[in-house]
């Protein structure tokens, strides 16, 4: 009897122990909040026409200026973007911003939120240069902004610049490195939500020389892969590239490039071990004799590197030029295309890309795109938004679009990623305090 009593003191005490850590457990346990961060496309510049597309009218917009805090509907897919930043809450939706000078050049980017870090490869410091970095401050807490510049000279001295809340700031090349022909630029907030974009104008005089948004890249990598490089061939005569490469670390870098195009896969001349020295950035000129009018290139170092391709182009009647920056392997993402007319290129050993068009009549349309190393692919007409919804192995994309001004070219990458945030949740032992 005496044991029987134990035992169901026992039992009592083993189960009340653990009723108690079942409830600790259960209310310990970890839970988070998701969200996709705003993107911010950037202001238009003096002179310059701006547009900015979104996935409905419905989209949250507000003006990134002083006093301006609260959001609105931006009644339409797709508007104008004039003298101040726009900020949009596109619930993980990438959108595209173009800016053009009307008979002179076009060029675009892609709106994204605040970045710990971006990198730029284009632009030139020099007597034709009238090209400047815009920082656009999304916060309401002023940021510190550390500018970083490499050039055909080495590393150049750093800038810091100072963007007050819920405000921008522009910063010319010939500021950030005078005189310099060359130029891969490195962003780096110490504080605030910032996010960079740097716009590539020329001029020679009075002769207008084209311009572009030049998108900000992958970080230094080993591999890069920058696709859908446009090739203009006019009366037999391909048009002029030029390959901009730097190592920004400590060690000189060895480098192998191969080019991909619909008439085949071949390194060309000199870039089958190419030494780049570290810090210098170097131009390499390219001159593939292949008759497509689309290419990718194909980057592997032995040390991180970052790359991009400036080309040359004739856009009715007037010369233009165009960046071509490198991309992330592409990724399940949506993007809104109205009024723009995309062509997408894919490249890729396989490609294999499932997508899904929303068209501004509500119907939507699915298929599969299928093809070896590189692919062109234009949307239905009137799309207004493009899901990606399945990509195989090793696939990188960009946009091309062209105008009567001119063509620029925008890597696919989500503009935004979704964040997680971990959030409190109190238990008993709160009540007992």
């Amino acid at each position: 009897m005496r044991f029987r009593r134990a035992g169901f003191i026992a039992l009592i005490f083993f189960l009340a122990v653990g009723a108690s850590n079942a409830i600790t457990s259960k209310s310990g346990g970890s839970h988070y909040s998701q969200s996709y961060p705003s993107i911010a496309c950037p202001a238009s510049g003096s002179g310059l026409n701006g547009w900015v597309s979104v996935q409905s009218t419905s989209t949250p917009i507000r003006k990134i200026a002083p006093k301006s805090t609260n959001f609105v509907r931006s009644k339409y897919s797709a508007f104008s973007i004039k003298s101040d930043p726009i900020l949009i809450n596109s619930a993980g939706v990438t959108s595209i911003a173009s800016q053009s000078l009307t008979g002179t050049w076009s060029g675009a980017t892609l709106c994204s939120a605040a970045q710990g870090e971006q990198w730029f490869v284009g632009g030139t410091a020099d007597v034709s240069s009238k090209g400047y970095v815009h920082l656009v401050n999304s916060g309401l807490s002023d940021a510190i902004v550390d500018i970083t510049a490499w050039s055909e000279n080495g590393p150049q001295v750093g800038k810091v610049v100072s963007v007050k809340g819920n405000s921008s700031a522009v910063v010319p090349l010939d500021v950030i490195a005078a005189g310099q022909s060359r130029l891969v630029l490195r962003v780096t907030p110490r504080a605030g939500s910032v996010t960079s974009f740097l716009i590539d104008q020329r001029s020679l005089g009075l002769k207008p020389l084209g311009g572009d948004i030049v998108n900000s890249a992958m970080a230094p990598s080993n591999d890069l892969v920058i696709t859908g490089i446009p090739h203009q061939i006019v009366k037999g005569v391909s048009s002029a590239h030029i390959l901009r490469i730097v190592s920004p670390g400590l060690v000189d870098a060895n480098v192998r490039v191969d080019l991909i195009s619909t008439d085949g896969v071949f390194v060309p001349v000199g870039l089958d071990a190419k030494s780049i020295t570290q810090g210098v950035v170097t131009d390499i000129t390219l001159s593939p004799t292949i008759t497509s009018h689309i290419f990718s290139l194909r980057i592997h170092s032995d040390q991180p590197v970052e790359a991009g391709v400036y080309s040359l182009d004739n856009a009715s009647g007037h010369r233009d030029f165009v960046w071509s920056t490198s991309a992330p392997a592409l990724a399940p993402m949506t993007i809104a295309v109205n009024s723009l007319n995309p062509i997408f290129y894919f490249t890729g050993d396989k490609i294999e890309v499932s997508v899904s068009t929303r068209l501004t009549s509500g119907k939507v349309r699915s298929q599969t795109l299928v093809g070896t190393d590189i692919s062109g692919w234009i949307p239905p007409k009137n799309s207004q938004a493009i899901t990606i919804t399945h990509v195989g192995p090793g696939v990188f994309g960009s946009v091309l679009l062209r105008t009567s001004n001119g063509i620029s070219s925008v890597p696919l990458a989500p503009s935004s990623k979704l964040t997680r945030a971990s959030v409190p949740r109190s238990d008993i032992a709160v009540i007992n305090r």
